[in-house]
């Protein structure tokens, strides 16, 4: 059993094609044909069902296909080290962002740290929680840009944390003037698996997925759309702030301030023990920290909301 053959054979797993996954791992088809043949023949079972449209691995192999997803990553790990790459900012760099962050943290900085690091190869991803979690563990990405704690094994760098505010489209029963007053039958929610529901349900004690009454309900994972629906519903909805702050001067106007404590949640870089590129790490905290407000990275008089 080789490194190479279990390349090949998450290549294939992710892919579903040998073709595709000769392409990706840069051989010829026949040689990565060969190479997964010698390793089912090694461990005397099939990998792969051949017949299967698209290819699939067999039940038996999942296990080992995880199993080969950890020995990539520590190998990596062990291959960083020895080219120095501990102190060095150069090479690929996988991203994962939640859809709530995404939009409003990396246009911020990403230009500016490409520039300063020409030589990193830097690919980004929008994705939830979960999956930039599972897709960590199992060496898909370096790291992740998310809300925190998580409560796992990976390892956890706070960068600044973030207030969350109400939008409101409802007015006053006198009809005087928006209402700045939090109601929960009309808040609209991002739907389940999105870490800002989790805390609005933490501060309102609701269940995810949007919706204003029984009769609709309108699952999504933007913020804008959101946004929208409450105000075309005459609806509300919880901001983070970095949000509020791309919204134009007549949208403002709907954005109040939470009772307090103030409502806040922790943003962090997360990526697995075995990470050994530590210099990539603190380029890409230092990177980020330049371009946020100095207030944000104090916890103050504000409160984490659990995710």
């Amino acid at each position: 059993m080789t490194i190479t053959q279990l390349e090949y054979i998450v290549a294939l797993a992710d892919l579903q094609s040998f073709s595709k996954a000769a392409d990706f791992c840069c051989v010829s088809q026949p040689s990565l044909s060969m190479q997964v043949q010698k390793l089912e023949d090694e461990l005397n079972m099939t990998l792969f069902s051949r017949k299967a449209k698209p290819l699939a691995p067999t039940l038996e192999a999942r296990e080992i296909l995880d199993k080969a997803r950890i020995i990539l990553s520590e190998s990596k790990s062990i291959l960083s080290l020895t080219k120095g790459w501990s102190t060095q900012v150069t090479g690929n760099l996988s991203i994962g962002v939640i859809p709530t962050i995404a939009p409003y943290l990396m246009p911020r900085f990403l230009a500016d740290f490409q520039l300063k690091y020409p030589d990193l190869i830097i690919s980004v991803s929008e994705t939830t929680t979960d999956n930039i979690k599972h897709e960590i563990a199992e060496g898909r990405i370096d790291i992740g840009i998310l809300v925190t704690p998580l409560n796992s094994n990976l390892v956890e760098i706070p960068l600044y944390y973030e207030e969350l505010f109400l939008y409101s489209n409802v007015w006053e029963d006198d009809g005087s003037k928006l209402s700045a007053t939090l109601d929960p039958a009309k808040l609209w929610l991002l739907e389940e698996g999105h870490c800002l529901s989790n805390q609005i349900n933490s501060i309102c004690n609701l269940n995810a997925g949007a919706r204003i009454s029984n009769s609709l309900t309108y699952q999504t994972g933007s913020l804008e759309t959101i946004v929208r629906m409450a105000d075309l519903g005459f609806g509300q909805t919880i901001i983070p702030q970095m949000f509020a702050d791309y919204l134009d001067l007549k949208s403002k106007e709907k954005v109040h301030p939470l009772p307090k404590p103030t409502p806040i949640r922790e943003v962090s870089l997360v990526h697995a023990k075995s990470y050994s590129r530590k210099a990539i790490v603190n380029a890409l905290k230092l990177e980020i920290l330049a371009h946020i407000p100095m207030q944000w990275q104090s916890i103050a008089d504000r409160s984490i909301i659990p995710i």
